[in-house]
């Protein structure tokens, strides 16, 4: 429903609940989930108590729908990187790089979003809103599977190793655990991570590279790729140097 067929009732509502969420955002990662107060939120907006709960049946209820916010940030990043016209493998890297532009440009959604993961709130909140955090990565997920199923049926990537499901499932979780990792200051000490982007990417290529996805990286210039990528998609990502 457009904006301009809203009544003004609706538009206040509208306007109330996306006020209710940018502060929720805020406090979830002054505080984490734990700390988080409806309460405090209250005094934030200044709002009763019972105006959030008009809103949102509970604290997770709040708290899933920041996430589901982040989450929906990074699905439109993969539906613009699989736009990107090249080889299924120079595809895959496209949505490489959409995650770590995400990563970057909205390092607070990240944290958030990791926050939710590791809490045992999901069933306490509401199935619409479930149902909407659902949506946000079904579409994250439809993206990977569309250039993992390019790689087979271009032949650029083996079909007997695993199924398509599961190769999707392994991209995110080396991204995300990379990334995860590499930010504990021991483990950047431990390894001598200077750049945590260097090192999720190059975590995918070796992953890729594993499954013998073609070409290989040291048999393909992906840097022009990579110039490609930023300068047909993501010509905002003014963390990727332009040479």
């Amino acid at each position: 429903m457009q904006a301009a067929s809203l009544s003004r009732k609706e538009r206040e509502r509208k306007a109330r609940e996306e006020l209710i969420v940018e502060h929720a955002r805020r406090l979830l990662l002054t505080e984490g989930f734990q700390g988080f107060s409806l309460d405090d939120l209250a005094k934030s907006i200044e709002y009763s108590k019972g105006t959030i709960y008009l809103h949102f049946g509970s604290k997770e209820d709040l708290a899933l729908t920041v996430a589901t916010a982040a989450l929906k940030e990074r699905a439109d990043l993969f539906e613009r990187a699989i736009r990107f016209q090249g080889k299924s493998r120079e595809r895959a890297r496209a949505i490489g790089f959409a995650c770590c532009h995400f990563m970057v440009a909205y390092p607070e959604f990240f944290s958030i979003e990791m926050m939710m993961k590791s809490q045992s709130f999901w069933e306490k909140a509401s199935e619409v809103r479930r149902q909407a955090n659902s949506m946000q990565a079904g579409r994250t997920f439809r993206a990977m599977l569309e250039v993992v199923h390019d790689g087979f049926e271009s032949g650029d990537l083996p079909r007997d190793r695993m199924s398509a499901g599961h190769i999707a499932i392994a991209m995110a979780s080396v991204t995300m655990g990379s990334h995860i990792m590499s930010q504990i200051p021991d483990m950047r000490l431990l390894a001598g991570i200077d750049d945590s982007i260097v090192v999720v990417r190059q975590n995918q290529d070796l992953l890729l590279d594993g499954m013998r996805w073609s070409h290989l990286l040291a048999d393909y210039d992906y840097h022009t790729t990579d110039l490609r990528i930023r300068r047909e998609i993501f010509p905002d990502a003014t963390w990727f140097p332009d040479n």
